[in-house]
């Protein structure tokens, strides 16, 4: 009684599901380009450059269909501290990380080596993320992301979305005698 182990193609058909060729992903991503919110991120950072007299956070923006919607980075002490909004659904989320690039005044051939093992010359750190509802995010959230961020993410600065934000707990969740979503 042996068990025969199906092809690939076989576990392919029967255990993933297809995808939507980007078309959700892309009507998501449009409502977020759309919404206040990418306005009121830029122009935080803008007023904090403009009071620092130097550019303090540099700001890139990405195009479809890159998940990556904008980036925002603050250098100190050779670390990047990155702020990133990201659409990877209905609902956006907001990535804090930290990326570390390794010291260049290694040996040549210890960099030859790194490259031969395939080892990226750069520490990123995942240090918060949360998915938020982008209507319900206020000027004043968005400023906590920033003070997060210029802070070098100190614990005491951590921002936190508000469970009243659209997203419910897992008590409520767990008491909630209706279906989470209709198919």
């Amino acid at each position: 009684m042996t068990r025969r182990t199906p092809s690939l193609w076989q576990f392919l058909e029967h255990n993933v599901k297809g995808r939507d060729s980007g078309r959700y992903s892309a009507i998501f991503r449009e409502q977020l380009d759309r919404s206040e919110l990418l306005a009121t991120m830029g122009r935080i950072a803008d007023t904090v450059n403009f009071k620092a007299g130097e550019l303090l956070i540099d700001m890139q923006s990405y195009l479809p269909p890159e998940a990556l919607v904008r980036s925002f980075c603050f250098q100190r002490h050779g670390q990047d501290y990155l702020l990133q909004l990201e659409s990877w659904g209905p609902q956006p989320t907001v990535v804090f990380m930290t990326r570390k690039w390794r010291n260049l005044l290694c040996p040549n051939f210890l960099t030859w080596f790194y490259h031969l093992l395939g080892v990226e010359e750069c520490v990123v750190d995942l240090r918060h993320s949360s998915l938020f509802r982008a209507e319900q995010i206020t000027e004043a959230d968005v400023e906590s992301w920033f003070t997060y961020l210029i802070s070098g993410f100190d614990r005491a600065f951590t921002p936190s979305i508000p469970q009243d934000h659209g997203f419910p707990s897992s008590r409520r969740l767990a008491n909630q005698t209706e279906p989470v979503a209709e198919a």
